[in-house]
This record gives structure tokens, sequence and C-alpha cells, in this order.
């Protein structure tokens, strides 16, 4: 077990937005999208700080609003070309914290229970960074070549099949010390050398970045208010 020292959350959430228009300020269920990423990490037991690093004054006084704290991110650490190594390093070098802990802003979906569990991981683990993800065993293909299946032959049941791994980077925690050392050694650290790829449910992982996946959290956040969830499965007989 490793001991985490000062731990920090970053939200970024940059002015710009190509796919789908100012979507961190843009109403979802009722409420800003970027408004549930902060809250959830808000509410953390393990967070200290959490700072919604922007570049828009309207996205820093929502966070501001909702109990985070304001990050103004250079002009330069904004634009469509700066990475999330940089704007990272940035961020470390300014407030130093021991744990870095980023919760994506475009993840709604995200609880404050999955972002405790993943810091518990994490302090649990030798890893330098955990990424958040979801696993399928679904026949898989990369560029048309087959990934987990074997198309020469009979195909198996799924649940036969090499469990994939895909990153939706809903919750990522790093030890900052590694980061940077990764980072000077390397020219990048965001994904990390050692890591632990922490799965989620792959609702909680939805992340918004075109018009249909805005649609599509929108109508899970309004399900969740308005339909009464059962506690136990109920199933449909025809001697009912």
């Amino acid at each position: 077990m490793k001991t985490l020292g000062k731990i920090i959350a970053q939200i970024p959430a940059r002015a710009g937005s190509k796919r789908v228009k100012s979507k961190n300020l843009r109403l979802i269920a009722g409420a800003p999208l970027l408004s549930y990423s902060v809250s959830a990490a808000v509410a953390s037991s393990f967070i200290s700080d959490v700072y919604v690093n922007s570049d828009s004054a309207e996205m820093l006084a929502l966070g501001e609003s909702l109990g985070a704290k304001k990050y103004h991110r250079k002009t330069e650490l904004a634009s469509d070309t700066a990475t999330g190594d940089q704007f990272t390093v940035d961020f470390i070098e300014t407030l130093k914290p021991d744990t870095l802990v980023m919760v994506n802003p475009v993840c709604p979906l995200i609880t404050t229970e999955q972002i405790d569990n993943a810091i518990k991981a994490f302090e649990n683990s030798d890893c330098d960074t955990l990424i958040s993800c979801e696993s399928t065993q679904m026949q898989t293909f990369c560029e048309g070549i087959a990934v987990n299946i074997d198309p020469e032959s009979q195909l198996r049941p799924t649940q036969e099949n090499p469990v994939i791994n895909t990153l939706n980077w809903a919750v990522t925690v790093w030890d900052a010390k590694k980061f940077m050392e990764n980072f000077n050694k390397q020219g990048y650290a965001y994904i990390g050398c050692n890591r632990l790829l922490f799965e989620i449910d792959a609702i909680s992982g939805i992340k918004i970045s075109h018009e249909a996946d805005f649609n599509l959290c929108e109508a899970i956040l309004i399900g969740r208010t308005s339909v009464e969830l059962l506690d136990k499965p109920v199933y449909w007989s025809s001697k009912t």
C-alpha cells in the first residue's frame, strides 16, 4: 500500500469544442454537463481540493459555484494542439499534489463512489497510473484485423474470448512525482509506465464526443429520476 499524500483533482474543461458545440456548458437533464463531474469529485471523501482547469471564465465560475476551485489555464495550453501531458505538467508544477486525480467532464455518469473506489485501488497497488476502462469479450477487430478471435476457425462462444479493455478515461489517478519523472525522461506521461486498468461499468464510462452520446446520456439521466428502480429482477410470466 502506497502513501497518497495530498490528493488534488483536476477537471480539464477548455472552451473549445469541435463535435458538440460548447458541450461543457450545455444543459443535460436540466444541469450543465460540467456540473456532473464537478459534483461527483467535490463529494469524494479522499480528495482535498478539486480544480476546474479551464480557459473559460464561465466554466471556472460554474465550478466555483459547485465547490471547486479555479485554475486558469494558459492560452497556449487551451489550443487544439495542446496535449494532456502539457496541461497536466503545468498543473502539477503549480499546485504540487502528491496524487493527482482527473475526472473527465464529458463523462456525466461517473459517480463519487467510483472515484473513491479508483483512489482506493490505486492506493492498494504498485502502479504509477490508474485509468478507468470497460471490458468486452465480444468479437473485436482493429483496422480489419481480428484482435481476440481467430476468423479462420469455428466461432467460439463469446464468453471464451480473451477480454478486451477499452480506456474511457472517466477517472484517472497518477502518482504526480512519477508523472513528472516519466515526462522529463520520455516527453510523455499521460498513459503511465506501470498502469492499472480500473474497470467500471459501460454506462458510467459513456463519454460525450458526438451528439448521439449527448442524447443517450440525457435519456439515462432523465430515466434515473423518472423511473422507479426495482430492488430485484422481475420476470414476465404467462401465469400472471
